[in-house]
């Protein structure tokens, strides 16, 4: 039975006699003598062999030794257990390694390709700051829970295999051995939750595993888990509350000090000065209008910049694809030095540029303002990458307000939900369903955002059947597929659902911002790689024959 851990010895435990259990880090000979760093889920401590030599001695090889704590000549501070070292009297080789495909403790960004090391990902959870990432994920989902069950809520599993609803994403089918019959993947717990509502439970809460088949980035994984909350009886102000309560207790128990009051912003000011619908406030260089001075210049109906005070040429190709990428329609850069260029005269005496103060305008001009708009807020978060403009250490917290209810989509031609389709409708805005203006409908919903990034998204939800039919007809789905698809939940209103609300955050994306890291894959044990795939398992993988006629599926050729 292990009772000792390479990393909580110290200098107290001289002289004492210990059974370590752990795996090679790293091997080194001087003279007679051979070091051995042995590392456990604790850290890692030093051994002295004398006169030994063993080629099964290899790193990462699972290793038993028994020996004595004795005092380092010379101590290492960069390790709890620095001064002190352990004198092996015998020793055991668990299991003997063969030469590792990487350098297992290498975090530098020229370090083994992530593909590699998610192929052995056994060997890259040894990394202490994988292993460190996947500690604090449990601190985190304890704390939560904590928190939780200290104010009445209730957790509770909601289904896996599930009905197929359509809520944004493309759902991930399960086929069953019901001819012309499938289970969804849950996108989130959405209509259970409410269903709970229904059942009286009032208060609730779950960290729950979800699925979305869509397009992969840093922040996004095919299966991810969320923080799910919802409970009856409530409003806006008292979510917010109970939100601000838990993140600003729970990160002040994992060290971090923040506000307890979040600050908001409307939807309309953070789309017309940052850009995005979740704008990083850690640091400043905002989108200007300069439509009414410009736009003859350009030609076009809508001039927007950002002021930027370092030289930019030196980026100029990467910054010009981003915009054109978010589909800019016209982009230039001007230093405002410069005095043969009306633009940039007239913009350096504005903002009192010239060589003791060099200033450049990243101009985006184009006829859709939200599609200029949100061109030149991808470019304000390139240049936080490119010139780390934000503190890293700052969290900040920023609850977003006033939401439309809906959106345009061009490739369907028709409106869809901002969030989704059981939303409550601000009601001094329903007057704009009269005369079609559907862009001036507000939804009673909120998102709460992080350091730029989504961490959270909720609303009020609808809880009478008149208004849930009657966003189902605005959306064009007809009384056929409500009942098809939302049959079971539109039961619930007939039977006194009550007034709820709720909200849902993604953890990983918590902590991906509290790690530093580069994309969530690193708070993850097994995650899939940036094109979705299970490298470790090679999975998604074929099927046999014999499995596709069992469920009656067959492969197009």
């Amino acid at each position: 039975m292990k009772t000792n851990y390479c990393g909580k010895l110290n200098i107290n435990d001289l002289e004492s006699e210990v059974e370590l259990f752990g795996w090679i880090a790293n091997k080194r000979k001087f003279k007679n003598q051979t070091f051995v760093d042995l590392r456990d889920s604790s850290g890692i401590v030093q051994l002295v062999f004398n006169s030994i030599s063993d080629p099964l001695l290899t790193k990462e090889s699972c290793l038993q030794i028994k020996g004595k704590v004795v005092k380092r000549l010379e101590a290492n501070a960069e390790l709890p257990s620095g001064e002190i070292e352990v004198l092996v009297d015998s020793y055991k080789i668990l299991n003997s390694s063969k030469q590792i495909p990487f350098d297992i403790n290498d975090n530098k960004e020229n370090s083994a390709n992530e593909d590699l090391r998610l192929e052995y990902r056994f060997l890259d959870i040894r990394n202490e700051r994988i292993l460190q990432n996947l500690k604090l994920r449990h601190k985190l989902s304890l704390y939560i829970r904590n928190f939780f069950d200290k104010n009445n809520f209730i957790e509770f599993e909601t289904p896996i295999l599930a009905k197929s609803t359509p809520e944004g994403a493309r759902d991930y089918l399960v086929p069953t051995r019901k001819k012309g019959k499938f289970f969804a993947l849950p996108q989130s717990p959405q209509l259970f939750k409410q269903l709970l509502m229904a059942g009286g439970v009032e208060k609730y809460f779950q960290i729950a595993r979800v699925f979305r088949d869509e397009d992969l980035r840093k922040d996004r994984q095919p299966e991810f888990t969320q923080l799910d909350i919802e409970l009856s009886f409530s409003n806006q102000e008292e979510i917010f509350s109970i939100c601000e309560n838990m993140w600003t207790e729970v990160l002040g128990k994992l060290g971090y000090q923040i506000e307890s009051k979040f600050p908001r912003m409307d939807f309309g000011y953070a789309m017309k000065y940052y850009g995005t619908d979740k704008p990083d406030t850690r640091f400043e260089f905002l989108i200007n209008d300069y439509s009414a001075q410009f736009k003859d210049k350009f030609g076009m109906e809508f001039v927007k910049a950002i002021i930027f005070d370092q030289d930019v040429t030196l980026h100029l190709k990467k910054i010009e694809e981003i915009f054109y990428k978010n589909s800019g329609e016209f982009f230039e850069v001007l230093d405002l030095s410069c005095a043969t260029c009306h633009v940039g005269t007239a913009l350096a005496n504005e903002f009192e540029a010239g060589p003791q103060k060099k200033l450049y305008a990243l101009i985006g001009a184009g006829n859709d303002e939200q599609v200029t708009l949100k061109a030149l807020g991808a470019i304000r978060t390139l240049l936080n990458e490119i010139y780390q403009l934000a503190d890293p250490k700052k969290l900040n917290f920023l609850w977003i307000i006033n939401w439309p209810m809906f959106e345009f989509d061009k490739d369907e031609n028709k409106y869809v939900s901002a969030h989704h389709p059981f939303t409550q409708f601000e009601e001094d805005t329903l007057k704009y369903l009269e005369t079609n203006e559907y862009e001036k409908i507000k939804a009673k919903s909120y998102d709460l955002v992080l350091n730029g990034f989504e961490l959270g998204s909720g609303s009020i939800r609808i809880h009478d059947l008149k208004t849930q039919e009657l966003m189902f007809d605005i959306l064009k789905i007809s009384k056929k597929e409500q009942q098809e698809r939302f049959g079971f939940f539109l039961k619930a209103f007939s039977y006194g659902l009550p007034p709820h609300c709720g909200i849902a955050f993604g953890l990983e994306r918590v902590l991906m911002i509290l790690t530093n890291s580069a994309s969530i894959r690193d708070v993850i044990a097994f995650p899939k790689n940036a094109k979705g795939s299970d490298l470790l398992t090679l999975a998604p993988s074929e099927v046999t024959t014999e499995q596709l006629l069992e469920y009656n599926l067959e492969i197009k050729k």
